[in-house]
C-alpha cells in the first residue's frame, strides 16, 4: 500500500529511489531534464546518480530561455513566493536571531517585485515528543510575531529563557495583517503570510520589521527535525480550500524560494515505522538506553562510505526496518529523498514564463562551502558522548561556543543536487548576509 501522506492535485508518477536524476527545475518543459553535476558547494557529497550538465561556453548550465510557444523570451519574473522551514529546536535561539537580522541582505534586490513570505518549522511531531508541549506546525504557515511566541513559553528551553533572541530584534508586540485576496480566494482574509502587491504591504509594519518578528519560532520544537516533510506538507497544504493557514500561497507567475534554516539531520519519517524512535532499536547508537538520541535520524537515512572514523563520503541511503538497504521505496523508514524530489517537479510542471523552483539552505556545512572550494567532511566525533547523541561528528563548529557545532544535512544534499546546483550556507558563519543576499536576488 502507497504510504505517502500528502497528494498533491498535480501529482505525476512517483519516482523511486533508483530513478533520482539531477534536474534543473526552470522554466521550459518539465519532463525535459537537465542533468547537474558536482556543483558549487557539493565537492564531497555526491548522489550516485549525477551526471555531468550540458554547459555553455560561459560554463553556466545551459536552459531554454525561450517561450515554449512563441519562440520568444519569456516576461521577466515579476513576482518571488520565498518559503523559510526553519528549525525551532532547543539550539537555534541565536541562529533565528542572526536570520532575523540578515533580512535587509534579502530583499535588497526584491524592492520592484511583488512578495510572499511565508514560514513554517521542521516540527511535524515525533513519538519521542509531546504534542502539548512541542506544539508541531505540521506544515501549516505560522505568522505572528515572536513576541507572542515569548508569551506562550516558546523560547524556553531545559529551563533556560531564550527569549533575547526574539526581544532583541523584534519591536512589535504584534503583526496586524491586512486581509487579501488570492487567485484561489476572491474572499479578502488576512492571510499566514507577509504580502507586498504593487507596493501595498499585507502588514502595517515595514517589511523588515516584520520579518524580523515573523522569523523567530523559539526553541520549543521536537528535536527531531523533519524539514523535508515540513516542506512538502507546506507546499500540499497551500492547494488545500480548507487548510485557512496555506490555500492560494503559490502562484504560478511567481518564482518559488525554498529556504531551509536547520543544525541537525533531516529525520522526515514514514509514520508506519514509527516504531523505530519506540520499540525497534535498530538504528539507535545504545540498545539500552532509555531512548533514541538524534543519530537515530542519521542512522536511518544516511550510508557512509570507508572504515572511518574518516568517511570518504556519506549519502542519503533507503534503510529497512531491519537495517539493512533496500530497493523498494516502500520499505525505507525515512521517506525516500526521490519522493521529495518529485513534489517540487510537480510544482515546476505549473509555472509560467521564466518563474522557477530554487532551493537555498542555511545548514551544517563549513563556512566557505558555498564557493567549492571548502569541503564538507564526514568523520565520527571524538567524544564519544556527542558521537551517540548525532551518529556522526559536526559539518561545522562555532568557535567559543559550547556545542556550536551543526550535523552534516546530507540528505538535504541530496535533494538539493536532485533539483538543481545545491546552494548550502554555514549555519556556523557569523552572519547570514550572503546566504540571504542570494536567496533573494532578483530573477
Amino acid at each position: 500500500m502507497t504510504r505517502l501522506p500528502f497528494t498533491l492535485s498535480l501529482l505525476l508518477p512517483l519516482v523511486t529511489a533508483c530513478e533520482l536524476k539531477g534536474i534543473t527545475l526552470t522554466g521550459g518543459d518539465p519532463d525535459e531534464e537537465t542533468t547537474t553535476g558536482e556543483g558549487p558547494g557539493n565537492s564531497s557529497n555526491n548522489p550516485t546518480t549525477s551526471v555531468e550538465p550540458s554547459t555553455g561556453t560561459d560554463g553556466t548550465t545551459a536552459t531554454d530561455t525561450t517561450d515554449g510557444t512563441t519562440g520568444e523570451p519569456p516576461a521577466p519574473v515579476t513576482a518571488v513566493d520565498i518559503l523559510f522551514v526553519i528549525d525551532n529546536s532547543g539550539s537555534m535561539a541565536s541562529r533565528q536571531s542572526q536570520l532575523a537580522s540578515s533580512m535587509p541582505a534579502l530583499l535588497a534586490d526584491l524592492d520592484d517585485l511583488d512578495l510572499r513570505i511565508a514560514v513554517t518549522t521542521t516540527d511535524m511531531g515525533n513519538p519521542r515528543c509531546s504534542p502539548a508541549q512541542t506544539k508541531p506546525a505540521g506544515g501549516s504557515f505560522v505568522l505572528r510575531s515572536c513576541v507572542e511566541a515569548v508569551a506562550e513559553g516558546l523560547f524556553s528551553f531545559n529551563g533556560e529563557d531564550f527569549s533575547s533572541a526574539c526581544t532583541n530584534k523584534c519591536a512589535l508586540p504584534d503583526l496586524a495583517i491586512t486581509p487579501t485576496t488570492t487567485a484561489l480566494d476572491p474572499e479578502p482574509r488576512p492571510r499566514r503570510w507577509l504580502e507586498r502587491t504593487g507596493g501595498s504591504l499585507n502588514v502595517d509594519a515595514d517589511l523588515v520589521d516584520a520579518l524580523a518578528c515573523a522569523l523567530p519560532q523559539g526553541v520549543a520544537g521536537c528535536g527531531f527535525e523533519s524539514p523535508l516533510e515540513a516542506m512538502a506538507k507546506a507546499l500540499e497544504l497551500t492547494g488545500f480550500a480548507d487548510s485557512l493557514s496555506n490555500h492560494g500561497f503559490l502562484r504560478p507567475e511567481a518564482d518559488l524560494r525554498i529556504i531551509f534554516v536547520t543544525d541537525e539531520a533531516d529525520c522526515s519519517y514514514v509514520p508506519e515505522f514509527a516504531d523505530i524512535f519506540t520499540t525497534n532499536k535498530t538504528f539507535w547508537p545504545d540498545p539500552e538506553s532509555p531512548g533514541p538520541s538524534s543519530a537515530v535520524c542519521f542512522n536511518a537515512g544516511v550510508k557512509c562510505e570507508g572504515a572511518g572514523p574518516t568517511y570518504s563520503s556519506c549519502e542519503s541511503a533507503d534503510f529497512a526496518s531491519d537495517g539493512a538497504l533496500t530497493p523498494d521505496p516502500e520499505q525505507a523508514v525515512l521517506r525516500p529523498v526521490s519522493n521529495y524530489v518529485q513534489v517540487l517537479q510537480d510544482i515546476q510542471a505549473t509555472k509560467t514564463g521564466g518563474a522557477s523552483v530554487q532551493l537555498f539552505a542555511i545548514a551544517g556545512v563549513p563556512i566557505g562551502f558555498e564557493t567549492g572550494n571548502v569541503p564538507l567532511v564526514y568523520a565520527d566525533d571524538p567524544d564519544p558522548s556527542q558521537q551517540e547523541l548525532f551518529g556522526i561528528g559536526p559539518g561545522c563548529v562555532v568557535p567559543d561556543e559550547v556545542d556550536g557545532g551543526a550535523i552534516p544535512p546530507s540528505r538535504l544534499l541530496d535533494f538539493a543536487a536532485a533539483v538543481g546546483t545545491p546552494r548550502f550556507y554555514s549555519i556556523c558563519d557569523s552572519s547570514y548576509d550572503a546566504a540571504m543576499a542570494a536567496a533573494g536576488a532578483a530573477p
